[in-house]
């Protein structure tokens, strides 16, 4: 009790102590506030990735190009335990053609993209894309809202084909009356989908703009030779955001149908077996932390390989975890600065407080009670800044946005994060691994102090104030 009630005397009623406890305090909010950014960077970018992915992507073995598209496959996947949800889908890359009738179409008029050639209904049942994740204004603006019904279709189905079924519905309806059905309707061009950086990236939704929604564009597989593997037109239907720049600069999502067409995978290639055919399957698993036993089970159940999410596209989340765990390095760097502090400070307090050190060994304390009041006061005034910084550093967390959007000053630039704002992590272990080195730093700094302290003598002290 006399070490806990001398170490809170001395911790409260000096003032020197005070700056001790100011740099705890300091010393734990701003490493919060700095690597709660951080994480949330790195969560937001997983998650956008994620968007863009399923946890397994199953391919064909020994240089293959394509699987057969069969049923059969899909089933037996679909069914295997572990396996929540598959889905089939073409991947490639191609070039977007401005010129859609074909005319004096070359290479001055091609995007590059990336396709993925999807059964979208199977990919929304697994979760992979997310209907809000459609409809993205390809502006810098990234708050701005989304494209309005007549300046985009509904995923794969453009506004033709909408005009298209509701007129092939009105044949039907009128067909069953007495009156003559409606003369036939020519059938529209399918809807791809478009990433909205590509689209901004070449003028967004400005009039004159070759591949904003609504244009009808070609989309070439050139075969090395001078010629093509695939040549398809389609009409540019909708736009498409997960929020991964490096994906929605080059995705350009269509029909499995279509993509088989554009890849020569629909059974018309020398090399294929003469039927339709798939670059793989994309799965998710019913727990995702066990994905790399799956994958195990699966590789030896069929002629296929497997990559994790982490090996297609986990780079970019890697290399921020790096930068992360570079900055939380120096910030743990900058907290034991703090042991100079403390050191400083308790060391003065000693000093100060010789006499009535002296005065209480003389009395009888023991002296690893005196020792124990500098020590108590040291890990208290850890444990109280540690949790004062803590509240500051989320109030300052907290406070980020709402103040960047007072000022008019995005904390991080749009067209460079490609976030509307800054993106937060609450994990609540940051602050305890700040909270746990700075008291660390503080046992460690308050050590000698104490030892000092225990070691005075009572009768040169008293000596010295006669």
């Amino acid at each position: 009790m006399l070490s806990c009630y001398l170490g809170w005397r001395y911790l409260t009623r000096r003032r020197a102590a005070w700056l001790a406890l100011a740099a705890v305090i300091l010393s734990v909010a701003v490493p919060i506030v700095v690597l709660g950014v951080m994480q949330g960077i790195v969560d937001a970018t997983r998650n956008q990735v994620r968007a863009a992915e399923s946890d397994l992507t199953l391919q064909p073995r020994g240089g293959r190009l394509g699987i057969v598209a069969d049923s059969q496959a899909l089933t037996a996947i679909r069914n295997h335990d572990g396996v929540a949800a598959v889905a089939p889908f073409i991947s490639g890359v191609a070039f977007i053609n401005s010129r859609g009738d074909g005319s004096r179409a070359d290479a001055r008029g091609n995007y590059f993209t990336a396709i993925d050639g999807v059964d979208w209904d199977a990919d929304w049942a697994m979760g992979r894309l997310s209907k809000d994740l459609l409809h993205q204004r390809p502006v810098v603006e990234l708050t701005a809202p989304p494209l309005a019904p007549d300046e985009r279709g509904s995923g794969f189905i453009t506004p033709a084909w909408r005009h298209h079924l509701v007129m092939a519905g009105l044949d039907l309806g009128l067909g069953l009356g007495a009156t003559l059905p409606l003369p036939p309707q020519p059938r529209p061009l399918p809807g791809i989908v478009l990433g909205r950086e590509l689209i901004y990236g070449e003028g967004g939704m400005a009039p004159w703009s070759p591949l904003r929604p609504g244009r009808v564009v070609s989309l070439i597989i050139p075969d090395g030779r001078g010629g093509t593997i695939g040549r398809v037109q389609a009409e540019i239907s909708d736009t498409l955001a997960v929020g991964a720049l490096e994906i929605d600069r080059f995705a350009t999502l269509m029909p499995l149908p279509l993509a088989q067409r554009l890849t020569a995978m629909d059974g018309r290639h020398p090399d294929s077996p003469g039927v339709a055919e798939i670059s793989g399957f994309r799965v998710v698993a019913n727990q995702p932390n066990q994905i790399l036993r799956l994958r195990d089970q699966l590789e030896s159940q069929f002629p296929l390989y497997g990559l994790t999410w982490q090996e297609r596209r986990g780079n970019l989340v890697r290399s921020l975890e790096v930068q992360r765990n570079i900055l939380l390095l120096v910030m743990v760097l900058i907290q034991g600065i703090c042991v100079f502090i403390i050191y400083a400070v308790f060391s003065t307090l000693v000093v100060e407080k010789r006499h009535d050190i002296g005065v209480l060994l003389g009395l009888g304390a023991a002296p690893h009670r005196i020792a124990g009041a500098f020590l108590f006061a040291g890990q208290s005034a850890c444990i109280v800044g540690g949790m004062i910084g803590w509240a500051l550093g989320w109030a300052g967390l907290w406070a980020l946005n709402p103040l960047s959007e007072l000022l008019g000053v995005p904390l991080f630039p749009q067209a460079i994060f490609y976030s509307p704002q800054a993106p937060i992590s609450w994990d609540a272990r940051l602050p305890a691994l700040f909270i746990g080195v700075i008291m660390s730093v503080g046992l460690v700094a308050s050590l000698l102090p104490a030892w000092r302290a225990a070691r005075i003598d009572p009768i040169s002290t008293l000596r010295e104030h006669g």
